[in-house]
């Protein structure tokens, strides 16, 4: 075969759906046994050692907005335990902007491009972290070789049937919310790390509140008279219909509360489709980032969303949710809401929300906003 034929095949096979991931994690597979075959998990302790002191700690966070926000509080309470301490993350490049803010932190950012990879991982090296912390719960071929990579001695996952060796097997709760697991995990660098009084909001600046600022004047509502309502989801087995949510906005308005839609950019025609059919809705703007978002959303009573980042966004800054759920992997701890009034509504199965249906919604935000109201 002449290169030019092979290399159309690649591109042919590059474009078939989902082949490029399996592609990746094979090839982190197949580094992770060229290079570390010989490392064994057995026998390895549940948390740092006492008498280590640590002087650099790398978080590994590559993944989802979402999971930033809630990774935040606590990267902020690590940094209280660890005074003077220097602490670096490696970010994807669409939750990076969560840390936009952030003052004493390094950030690398994970690239999936080949080239783009190698020189993120000189980076982890360069760091020179005493500790590494696989945040997923999860096997990561790609956090191992990042915590290999960076050189760290302790290597520390969630103590769970996983098949990559690290070198620290934290025992935390699998049972109950994410961020219980989170703590337990990050405890195992050798302070406790409570939960309460955590610091959530994600920082803005005066262009992200200005911005917020001009809508509300704009619009002559006040954010405390609205309810959130977010029609756009990650995954088309999250998406719920322009006819659904309609209907719970006609719920909304006869509650005497203002509909805010929320949307990506690809649902605007259906956000436009909602506002025809209940002209009393509100149309958000297009938010640049999810730092606008953020500074939109801030002050509003209630937030109605399928499972996307957009309600860990609502809850860290104490705006009570109503979610729209497929079930949970029962192996996991749980993703709710967290520290934050909520009404989940789980679909039956994973296929789609459309068990879920608008009059349940209905029901869950009269709810909250009757609880709300008497101080419940």
């Amino acid at each position: 075969m002449d290169i030019k034929n092979f290399l159309k095949g690649v591109s042919l096979i590059s474009e078939t759906p989902g082949v490029l991931k399996k592609l990746e994690i094979l090839g982190r597979r197949i580094i992770h046994k060229a290079l570390f075959s010989g490392i064994s998990s057995e026998g390895v302790p549940g948390s740092v050692p006492d008498d280590d002191r640590l002087q650099r700690i790398l978080l590994l966070r590559q993944d989802r907005i979402g999971d930033m926000i809630m990774t935040l509080p606590l990267i902020r309470r690590l940094r209280e335990l660890y005074p003077g301490i220097r602490m670096g993350i490696v970010a994807s490049e669409s939750n990076r902007i969560i840390l936009k803010y952030e003052t004493g932190l390094d950030v690398i950012t994970y690239r999936k491009n080949p080239g783009g990879f190698i020189l993120s991982l000189a980076e982890a090296r360069n760091f020179n972290p005493d500790a590494a912390v696989d945040m997923h719960m999860h096997d990561s071929t790609t956090s191992f070789i990042y915590a290999l990579s960076s050189g760290a001695r302790w290597r520390l996952h969630i103590d769970r049937e996983n098949r990559l060796p690290f070198n620290v097997r934290v025992k935390a709760p699998q049972d109950g919310h994410i961020m219980d697991a989170f703590a337990g995990l990050l405890s195992g660098l050798g302070r406790k790390l409570e939960t309460t009084g955590l610091n959530r909001e994600v920082s803005l600046s005066k262009e992200e509140t200005g911005f917020a600022e001009d809508f509300w004047n704009r619009s002559a509502v006040l954010p405390g008279d609205c309810a959130a309502v977010n029609i756009s989801a990650g995954g088309e087995n999250r998406r719920w219909g322009a006819g659904r949510f309609a209907r719970v906005c006609r719920c909304i308005l006869n509650m005497g509360l203002k509909p805010l839609l929320l949307y990506a950019p690809p649902d605007y025609e259906a956000a436009c489709a909602i506002h025809r059919s209940e002209p009393g809705v509100l149309i958000s703007p297009v938010t640049p980032s999810i730092l606008h978002l953020a500074a939109l959303i801030r002050g509003v009573t209630i937030l109605v969303s399928p499972d996307t980042s957009v309600i860990h966004l609502a809850a860290s800054s104490g705006i009570p949710v109503v979610g729209m759920f497929l079930p949970f992997d029962p192996s996991l701890p749980k993703w709710y809401p967290w520290n934050v009034k909520n009404e989940v509504l789980m679909a039956s199965d994973n296929k789609s929300l459309d068990s879920v249906s608008p009059d349940m919604v209905s029901g869950a935000v009269r709810t909250l906003v009757s609880d709300m109201v008497h101080g419940i």
